[in-house]
């Protein structure tokens, strides 16, 4: 009996001595493999954006947008001024002048045109003409008559104009007449008395002239 505790007890100790020697080199095996496999690291820290210490604020621009608003200033406008038209203010002009001579005498025809550049109308039977022939070196008459107009009514838009042709001749042997077309001038006065009761300031263009 002795006999066989004494073998167990021997096979428990070489049993164990195998154990201790085998504990070691299954520790350095388990050591190299750990030791040689690369792992992951893991960071113990989480990336986060970096709190910013400023403001996006926009830069400022150096050319301006808006126009800046100007205070109203309240301006006193002149008072507006209202056409100072007449009544009448008859124009006139001469069309168509032409001299022929007849043996002594000296004819001169002409076309006589009228205009009303004021407010009222001009019947064709209302308007005094006077025609004058001047001898410019001497300043005299050489012959004058006075008759109406003979055309329609006066408009102040556009010129009217006589019917026909009128005329006016001298003599060569009348007192004052000059010896050349040249020294004569033709002047036809329209309501050369005013009949019209026109203002002064008015009455320039009444005459009408022609000189050769």
């Amino acid at each position: 009996m002795m006999r066989v505790l004494i073998k167990y007890v021997m096979i428990a100790i070489v049993g164990l001595s195998l154990g201790l020697v085998s504990v070691p080199a299954f520790s350095a095996d388990v050591t190299g493999k750990t030791s040689t496999q690369t792992l992951p690291t893991q960071s113990d820290t989480q990336t986060a954006p970096l709190p910013s210490n400023t403001q996006s604020v926009p830069l400022p621009s150096k050319i301006q947008t808006t126009i800046p608003s100007r205070e109203y200033q309240q301006v006193d406008k002149p008072p507006v001024k209202t056409l100072d038209i007449p009544d009448y203010d008859i124009a006139g002009q001469l069309r168509g002048v032409e001299v022929k001579r007849h043996g002594d005498w000296t004819r001169i025809y002409y076309q006589l045109e009228l205009m009303n550049k004021g407010t009222k109308t001009v019947g064709p039977r209302d308007i005094p003409v006077r025609a004058r022939v001047i001898n410019v070196l001497t300043n005299t008459i050489i012959t004058e008559w006075s008759q109406l107009w003979f055309g329609p009514n006066l408009r102040n838009d556009y010129w009217s104009v006589e019917k026909w042709k009128r005329y006016i001749d001298y003599n060569k042997h009348s007192p004052g007449a000059p010896s050349t077309i040249n020294d004569v001038k033709l002047i036809v006065d329209v309501d050369p008395n005013n009949n019209f009761g026109e203002d002064r300031r008015h009455r320039g263009n009444n005459r009408c002239v022609a000189s050769w």
